[in-house]
């Protein structure tokens, strides 16, 4: 492993003296090509510190472009400083600075009561700075740098301006559909597109909203890389919304995000060029998220069917529209389940009356059954009860009666013992039953010939059988 070493050149800057009964060593010191003469020595940190802490601190002239510009309170503003003229790097270099209000007040002075920090986003100025470097709290060491004066402020340029205007004048004498009017609203958002630079803010703000609906299946975003600044922008954009128009033609796209971070009104030319905007009509459902609100609009923003100010916005532009089509879908689930509860009510109602009926009519019938099997069983008991005592009269006095046709009644007198104690015989019924199955006899034809039967009286029974007779009449 190399180990670098930033210490003072001996001809250069001071070496910090040596502690009083300090034993260690005394720093190296550097030839004038920057390397170390001992080449397998190794220093403290705190050494290297001390060495970037000497080469930072000092006062600088420079230009750049003010990308944001936010308040401090009352201790001043904090001012995103960027590149005066892009080049074609993907990741710019980026620098935080400090505006302090005595800074300004004296700025001010300077310069006149004109100056507004609010005013500084987009603009190229000459910044005197002075830089250190910082010791922060569990972060480590980084730059600090601090506004003492502003020595210039450039002019808004206006070649932006003009050539947004001729490139949306040529797009309508062209017939083309521009703005909100080509926005449909997607049902069902699945497929997304995102062009963005593939090292750069812009991506990371947008993966960072959309990541989780990426990650559980709800979406599918298909990035596509683009560079936005550098003389290769222009084509670079061209095909990747025509790479966004062949995916729309296989996944169906449910929109197209365009996003890129804040920068110089510069760096933006690209966005105005004809070509670039004309291969962006060919994309579905475009989204603009450049740069940042004091970013001034672009020909794709006024092209686009919806421009947000940041890409953060416009990734939750689109999330907001997943999960609209979430609350459509429960909406519609409700509706389902209660048109299908509807339906089974009524359904269920109907089966319910079927049912109450063929109980009811069921009910009925074993009504009537059971009516018929109890009649029945009282026949049957009825007549077990009759051919017993029929039985038991039989075998106790072994009598046998003849009936012949037309012959007079027979009286029959009770079996008891004769004694005076008996009642007086008085009128009473009579009920003739067959002995062999106990059936009550009520008529003449119902009797057979040689058919036993039991006369049953009030007094007694007595068994009799059926010899038919022949009378010869004279």
């Amino acid at each position: 492993m190399r180990h670098h070493r930033f210490f003072p050149k001996t001809h250069g800057g001071p070496v910090p003296p040596a502690e009083p009964g300090d034993a260690r060593p005394p720093p190296i010191p550097l030839d004038d090509a920057g390397a170390t003469r001992v080449a397998d020595e190794i220093r403290e940190l705190r050494d290297l510190l001390g060495w970037l802490r000497q080469r930072l601190r000092g006062e600088h002239t420079v230009r750049a472009s003010v990308l944001t510009v936010a308040p401090l309170g009352s201790d001043g503003h904090l001012l995103l400083l960027g590149e005066a003229d892009p080049s074609s790097s993907l990741e710019p270099p980026r620098l935080k600075v400090r505006l302090a209000a005595a800074d300004l007040a004296a700025c001010r002075d300077a310069i006149g009561d004109a100056l507004d920090p609010a005013a500084l986003v987009n603009r190229t100025v000459v910044l005197r700075l002075q830089t250190s470097l910082r010791q922060r709290y569990g972060r480590g060491a980084g730059v600090q740098a601090r506004v003492i004066a502003v020595i210039s402020v450039g002019a808004v340029p206006v070649e932006g301006e003009i050539q947004r205007e001729r490139t949306l004048q040529r797009l309508r004498r062209e017939g083309r559909r521009l703005g909100p009017g080509t926005w449909e609203v997607p049902e069902d958002p699945r497929h997304i597109a995102l062009i963005a630079a593939e090292f750069g803010d812009a991506r990371r703000d947008v993966e960072h909203v959309l990541r989780p609906l990426e990650e559980n299946g709800l979406i599918r975003l298909h990035r596509i890389y683009a560079m936005f600044e550098g003389p290769s922008a222009e084509h670079s954009l061209s095909e990747a919304f025509g790479r966004a128009g062949e995916l729309h033609r296989e996944h169906g796209l449910s929109a197209t995000l365009v996003c890129r971070g804040g920068g110089p009104v510069e760096g933006f030319q690209a966005l105005n060029a004809y070509a670039t905007v004309r291969a962006a009509t060919g994309a579905p459902n475009v989204i603009a998220g450049l740069g940042h609100a004091g970013t001034p609009l672009t020909a794709l923003d006024a092209v686009a069917a919806r421009s947000e100010p940041t890409p953060t916005a416009a990734a939750i532009l689109v999330r907001r529209l997943v999960e609209a089509t979430g609350v459509r879908a429960e909406r519609a689930l409700a509706a389902f389940d209660a048109a299908l509860a509807e339906n089974l009510e009524a359904a269920g109602r109907i089966a319910l009356a079927g049912a109450l009926q063929g109980f009811a009519a069921s009910l009925g019938d074993l009504a009537e059954l059971a009516d018929r099997r109890l009649r029945q069983l009282n026949r049957g008991v009825e007549r077990s009860l009759l051919t017993g005592l029929a039985a038991a009269a039989g075998v106790g006095t072994g009598a046998t009666a003849e009936i012949k046709p037309y012959a007079a009644p027979i009286e029959v007198l009770g079996f008891g013992d004769g004694d005076d104690d008996d009642p007086a015989w008085e009128p009473g019924w009579a009920l003739v039953t067959a002995a062999d199955t106990g059936l009550v006899i009520e008529r003449y034809r119902e009797l057979k010939s040689h058919m036993p039967l039991f006369l049953h009286f009030r007094d007694g029974t007595i068994f009799v059988r059926v010899v038919p007779t022949f009378v010869t009449y004279n």
